[in-house]
């Protein structure tokens, strides 16, 4: 059972009966429709702010081995992790105002849950890439390889949540 049906079984009966009548409906499954939408999106951020952690492990561990040199592009890695942390915390949910002259609709509410669940699907290769990186840290080898490809894991969410944002936009237009 997915975040929505979870989230209409548990209605009152009275909401059931009030949902029922059909602009009620509509404008209740398109509620119930982002609110899912947010959970997975804090859900995704709660995630990646634990990988954010790990990094600056990862940090303290260069710092105290006297690897001086290798903290600028890791801080580079921890911002673009820190932005993608933001971008997903306060993605907007597709909204629409009740009275707004544009809609978007159920449809296109669903495609942007498919989308942030997709997203969510890749963020535990971030995780695989930071211990890759932590692995290389510890071994003294192969840390600009694990960086890169950790960069470039995180460059891929972010194009993947640009495109997020180009359905939003082309569900309001």
């Amino acid at each position: 059972m997915n975040l929505f049906d979870k989230a209409k079984a548990g209605m009152s009966s009275i909401e059931r009966t009030v949902s029922g009548l059909p602009v009620i409906r509509d404008y209740r499954e398109k509620e119930l429709r982002r609110a899912a939408d947010r959970r997975i999106r804090q859900k995704m951020a709660r995630r990646l702010e634990s990988y954010r952690r790990k990094l600056t492990t990862i940090q303290r561990d260069l710092v105290s081995a006297g690897q001086l040199r290798s903290l600028p592009e890791l801080e580079r890695a921890v911002g673009r992790l820190q932005l993608l942390i933001d971008r997903i915390k306060t993605a907007a949910s597709g909204y629409s105002g009740f009275f707004d002259a544009e809609r978007v609709r159920e449809d296109e509410l669903q495609q942007i849950i498919n989308f942030d669940t997709a997203i969510g699907e890749k963020i535990p290769e971030i995780n695989e890439a930071i211990n890759a990186l932590n692995q290389a840290v510890q071994s003294g080898e192969g840390y600009n390889e694990a960086l890169d490809a950790l960069m470039n894991k995180l460059a891929e969410l972010h194009e993947q949540f640009d495109k997020r944002q180009d359905a939003i936009n082309a569900a309001t237009e």
